[in-house]
């Protein structure tokens, strides 16, 4: 990975930083030393009546763009572009190596450092261990350049104001290039490059050293707690059963319990749950969303997230009716899964697009039911409160206090007569 020129890009006021850039870079740097570019002062330069970003964005983004077009102007065939915030990582020289050497030959643009974003429409792909395709690689503070073609391709887009977003930053302007981008982009598996703890002239206040979470971290999440997921096609029976599980202490959320059934979400007090399921599942024909890989890693992150923010050893529990859809990605990604069918029908005929919903669902049903570590409710535990407790009970499993199951049980009674 050869690199004819290699700048960093620093106002004439933070020479400080300048200085603490340069005896950070590490021992075995392996490109050019940077060349320092002063860099565009927003404040200073006046801004286009449609630039709706404060000054320092301005600048900043005159200051990349600028680099772009000397390199372009000087016949230079590859470029190295860092700000001077841009914080090596203590293992940069085994992790450069590593990438290097796995690095496909057809490179043209290299992000070095960044942030994975826009993660519901697509995560980085794996091209091999060390090397990703990222989606979205937000951040500008370290990239790479190989030839005049995808410079001057960047350079134009950078000049076309029809073609951009909603958003006025360079690097917004520069990912939004990205899912679209044929090919020769690529990631580490882990970012070599970071932002320095500073100020941030962007958004006028201190920020620590950050590493932003990397390409490889989205599939490497192991999911070990258990899991009760509640499936079934009639929503009111399902968030019943959520419900009487929440009280006996299998945690469905960290958001208050709905007062009544009828003011639940569908994820009963989990709403985060209901923005993942629409991402994997899109409307209106219940499609799933891009492949079963893309599906598994969303369901290990929102899982990672539940069990973080979990403080108690209690077990986990889900529900959605999207989830019936996704039960194989869900026996993937969380391995210590129990399903809790509930077979009761909706009491009204599905009508327009619910006719197509409910055959699918009717489908995965009979998937699911057919598997190991699945327990079915049916009408008959409901006709009867206290069996439809005792019931659940058993199905965790666990030495529970008798404290809970009693108000589990006068929940049970207020809910059920109304069914």
């Amino acid at each position: 990975m050869e690199i004819e020129r290699s700048v960093v890009i620093n106002l004439d006021r933070d020479a400080r930083r300048l200085e603490n850039f340069y005896q950070a870079l590490p021992t075995g740097w392996p490109f050019p030393k940077p060349i320092r570019f002063s860099a565009m002062d927003g404040s200073c330069i006046p801004r286009p009546p449609w630039w709706v970003a404060n000054d320092a964005s301005w600048g900043c983004f005159r200051s990349h763009q600028g680099v772009i077009e000397q390199a372009l102007n000087d016949q230079v065939e590859s470029l190295l572009i860092l700000e001077d915030d841009a914080l090596c990582h203590p293992d940069f020289e085994e992790l450069f190596t590593a990438f290097s050497k796995e690095l496909p030959s057809d490179w043209q643009w290299v992000y070095l450092g960044g942030q994975h974003i826009q993660r519901e429409l697509g995560l980085p792909i794996p091209i091999s261990e060390h090397v990703y395709r990222p989606y979205n690689a937000h951040r500008a503070h370290a990239y790479v350049f190989r030839g005049k073609e995808v410079m001057r391709k960047v350079a134009a887009h950078l000049l076309d104001r029809q073609a951009w977003g909603e958003k006025h930053h360079v690097d917004h302007r520069l990912g939004e290039m990205h899912a679209g981008f044929p090919s020769g982009l690529y990631c580490p598996d882990r970012w070599l490059v970071g932002q320095a703890a500073g100020f941030s002239n962007i958004k006028q206040r201190h920020l620590e050293a950050t590493f932003f979470p990397d390409a490889r971290s989205f599939y490497d999440l192991d999911i070990k707690h258990p899991f009760y997921v509640v499936l079934g096609n009639c929503r009111r029976h399902r968030l019943i059963v959520a419900a009487l599980l929440h009280r006996l202490g299998v945690s469905f959320g960290a958001s208050r319990p709905p007062e009544s059934i009828e003011q639940a979400p569908d994820s009963y007090c989990a709403p985060g749950l209901d923005t993942m399921c629409d991402q994997l599942i899109r409307d209106p024909f219940w499609y799933p969303a891009n492949d079963e890989t893309f599906r598994v890693a969303h369901l290990k992150m929102w899982a990672e997230r539940r069990c973080h923010a979990n403080t108690t050893s209690s077990p986990m529990g889900a529900t959605q009716t999207k989830l019936m859809l996704l039960h194989r990605e869900i026996r993937t990604a969380w391995p210590q899964t129990r399903f809790v069918l509930v077979d009761v029908n909706e009491p009204t005929a599905p009508i327009g697009f619910e006719t197509v919903h409910h055959s699918r669902l009717a489908s995965a049903f009979r998937e699911i039911q057919d598997t190991n570590g699945c327990h079915r409710i049916t009408n008959v535990e409901f006709d009867d409160p206290d069996t439809l407790v005792d019931r659940l009970v058993n199905v965790v499993g666990a030495n529970l206090d008798p404290s809970d199951v009693a108000t589990a049980k006068v929940l049970a009674m207020d809910l059920c007569p109304r069914l």
